[in-house]
C-alpha cells in the first residue's frame, strides 16, 4: 500500500467520523488546521450545531401555525365537530376549530383523453394542541369528498370502484384522515375506501361522515358531523 493509498483511507476515515459526530477529536482538530472555511463548514456540520438549527426551525413553523390558527379563528373561519369513534380506540367529541373549506372543478384540456378531471370537495379542521377523544386525541381532521357535485351522498366505495373500472378517474384517499398527534406517523388512520360503508353527505351547511379508517396501529370508525 502506497501513501496515496494510506492517505485516501485516513481522509476517508476522518469523513466518516466527522459525519457521525464520533470522533470529537478528529473534529476539532480539522477546525483548528483547515483554512477559515473549510473550518467553519466542519463546525456547522456537528451534530450539536445541526440539532440546534432544526430545533429553531421547528419552534418557527410551530409559532407560525399557531399564529395561523388563532387568525382563523378570530376571522371565524372555524365549524362545530361533533366525532365518535369505535373499534381499536374509543370515545367522544364536540369541539370548534378552526377549518378550512375548499371546492375544485378543473376543467378537462384539449386533447386530453379519458375521463375529465374529478371535482373534489374538501373540509380540514386542526387544534392548536391535541385534544383528548377517549382512549385516543385528535390533532387534525381532513374530509374529502371525490367527484364532487353539489351537495348530496357519497359513497367511497362505489367512487373507488367506479375509478378502478376506468369509468372516472382513478383517486385515492391520501387526503381522508384523522391525526391523534399533530406528527406525521404511522398512528394516523386513513379512511379505508375499500372498507364497510365509507359515506360522507354534504349539505350547504355541514358535512356528515361515517368511515372506517385504518392505520399501522390499528383500526377505528370515526363518524360524526361538521357544521359551519
Amino acid at each position: 500500500m502506497g501513501w496515496k493509498d494510506v492517505a485516501r483511507r485516513a481522509s476517508k476515515w476522518a469523513d466518516d467520523k466527522i459525519e457521525a459526530g464520533s470522533n470529537e477529536a478528529v473534529t476539532s482538530f480539522l477546525e483548528k488546521v483547515l483554512p477559515p472555511d473549510l473550518a467553519e463548514k466542519v463546525t456547522e456540520n456537528r451534530p450539536e450545531n445541526v440539532a440546534a438549527r432544526k430545533a429553531e426551525r421547528d419552534a418557527q413553523e410551530e409559532s407560525e401555525r399557531r399564529q395561523r390558527l388563532a387568525e382563523m379563528t378570530a376571522g371565524g373561519a372555524t365549524a362545530q365537530l361533533v366525532l365518535t369513534l369505535s373499534g381499536g380506540e374509543s370515545g367522544t367529541l364536540s369541539v370548534t376549530l378552526p377549518c378550512e373549506r375548499s371546492e375544485e372543478h378543473p376543467e378537462q384540456e384539449e386533447g386530453e383523453e379519458g375521463p375529465p378531471p374529478l371535482g373534489w370537495y374538501r373540509v380540514r379542521l386542526e387544534a392548536p394542541d391535541p385534544l383528548p377523544v377517549g382512549s385516543t386525541s385528535l390533532a387534525e381532521l381532513s374530509l374529502a369528498v371525490p367527484d364532487f357535485r353539489g351537495p348530496g351522498h357519497y359513497d367511497l366505495a362505489v367512487l373507488a370502484e367506479r375509478g378502478d373500472n376506468g369509468d372516472i378517474q382513478t383517486w385515492d384517499a391520501l387526503e381522508m384522515y384523522l391525526n391523534p398527534t399533530g406528527e406525521a406517523d404511522d398512528r394516523t388512520w386513513y379512511v379505508d375506501v375499500y372498507g364497510e360503508r365509507p359515506v360522507i353527505d354534504v349539505t350547504p351547511t355541514s358535512i356528515t361522515f361515517d368511515l372506517p379508517m385504518g392505520s399501522a396501529v390499528n383500526n377505528i370508525r370515526a363518524s360524526g358531523t361538521v357544521t359551519w
